[in-house]
């Protein structure tokens, strides 16, 4: 299971470091994502992908990964999370939330969801990569001060990943209006979802189906053998995912250091 789970893992890490322009660290039983140019703890943070295996001088060395990024230290770490290591979090100024995030891989049953043929899908142009960064950020609930900066930062960003040949960016349209995104990320036979959004005012039409329908079919036609999305559990989210024939095989817990 550790083995498939660091798959997974590097996809994820990879696809944030190849969208924000960021490097990864391989501790072999944890991964560092750092993006300096972000200052944003989604894009900074360390997966641990077996927690019984971390120990005082291991976290040192992750948190030296961090030393130029002026955030919190995030940790992903799935479960269980033995006692012994949840002290060590405790005696190094770290908190356990009751942030719980599922990971889900794609099984083989088929969905009886469709597509809204209403929903227009275009790959992303590169003269629409405002559009996609806005709409991404306000669907998640970034804060209104952080959009402009966050916004720009992705303007250099985006374009040099447009040019990985594992990506793909989808901008959804209803009535040609701009209102839903989606990040499919592909290598070494490993597909991810990322940054599925959808405008408040569109959602409940069909866009986010609509969008997943497709990374399905490019995950499929790219030969990956697995596709894997991460979301939080007991979310409206993870119900939708598992309509789609979405199911959990792990989930985590989120520890983040108390000072920068």
């Amino acid at each position: 299971m550790a083995t498939h789970l660091r798959e997974l893992v590097l996809n994820e890490a990879r696809a944030f470091a190849v969208f924000a322009n960021g490097r990864l660290h391989d501790h072999r039983f944890a991964v560092s994502l750092v993006c300096e140019e972000l200052l944003d703890n989604r894009y900074n943070r360390a997966h641990v992908i077996e927690p019984a295996n971390l120990t005082g001088e291991s976290l040192e060395e992750i948190s030296r990964d961090f030393h130029s990024v002026r955030v919190p230290l995030r940790l992903d770490l799935f479960l269980p999370i033995p006692p012994e290591t949840q002290s060590l979090l405790e005696r190094r100024q770290f908190d356990l939330t009751e942030d719980h995030a599922s990971e889900m891989v794609l099984g083989k049953s088929a969905t009886e969801l469709r597509r809204n043929r209403a929903v227009r899908l275009e790959r992303l142009p590169p003269h629409l990569v405002n559009t996609f960064s806005t709409l991404m950020l306000k669907a998640y609930d970034t804060p209104p001060d952080l959009i402009p900066t966050l916004a720009s930062t992705f303007r250099h960003t985006i374009p040099r990943a447009l040019n990985h040949k594992g990506v793909i960016l989808y901008l959804a349209s209803l009535e040609s209006e701009p209102v839903g995104t989606l990040y499919v990320f592909s290598q070494g036979g490993v597909g991810g979802v990322y940054n599925l959004a959808v405008a408040l005012h569109a959602r409940r039409q069909g866009v986010a189906t609509t969008l997943m329908l497709q990374a399905i079919e490019d995950s499929l036609t790219a030969g990956n053998h697995t596709l894997c999305l991460q979301t939080r559990v007991g979310s409206f989210q993870e119900r939708f995912f598992e309509r789609l024939g979405f199911h959990t095989i792990a989930r985590r817990k989120r520890a983040v250091r108390r000072h920068a």
